[in-house]
């Protein structure tokens, strides 16, 4: 979240907690009238219990502490865990995790717009992929090839027991399009023709 999106949330949970408290306090004490709309809310001649409504204000009240702890609270890294490493509980954290198998599929050519997601599981992980491909490929080739490199980069250099990798093809994009890689070949024969 930030810094604005927490300064609102802690402003408005600030002003929930001062309301219940002044609220469940004039219940009971009866040290002020409130106004024409809250009169018509909280007033016994409503048909409201004053109990039900001091219940009501004290759920409000312990609803706004537990957002403003919640708010404050340190998340954990979401991290996996290692099944190369025999001798301990090594771990990687997922972002840093998806971000190498993101660069290395980046050298596959004929993808764009890629995404890697890792999923932790008890026994292992899952990967999930999904990308746009060039219009004209054999696309089970291509997928199935984006799959195995994916597989093998997280099993053999990252050292993750692989569950499952799944591939989505999210679109297809021209063959001119300027963000798809050429392989280094491509780039060869380029320079060649050039000189």
């Amino acid at each position: 979240m930030n810094i604005f999106n927490r300064i609102i949330a802690v402003l408005l949970l600030l002003f929930l907690i001062i309301l219940s408290v002044v609220s469940l306090v004039n219940v009971f004490a009866h040290l002020f009238k409130w106004s024409d709309v809250s009169d018509r809310i909280l007033n016994s001649t409503s048909n409201v219990n004053v109990y039900i409504a001091a219940l009501i204000l004290l759920l409000i009240l312990a609803v706004a502490i537990l957002l403003l702890i919640f708010e404050f609270y340190k998340r954990k890294a979401k991290t996996a865990y290692l099944s190369a490493v025999k001798s301990g509980g090594a771990m990687v954290d997922l972002k840093s995790a998806s971000q190498q198998i993101k660069e290395e599929l980046l050298k596959v050519e004929d993808i764009s717009d890629l995404k890697v997601k890792v999923v932790p599981k008890s026994d292992g992980v899952i990967i999930d992929v999904s990308a746009k491909l060039r219009k004209g490929l054999v696309i089970s080739g291509k997928m199935q090839d984006v799959i195995e490199k994916t597989s093998k980069f997280a099993a053999e250099n990252l050292g993750f027991k692989i569950i499952k990798t799944n591939f989505t093809a999210t679109g297809f994009t021209d063959e001119k399009a300027g963000s798809i890689q050429k392989a280094p070949e491509d780039v060869k024969d380029e320079k060649e023709t050039i000189n």
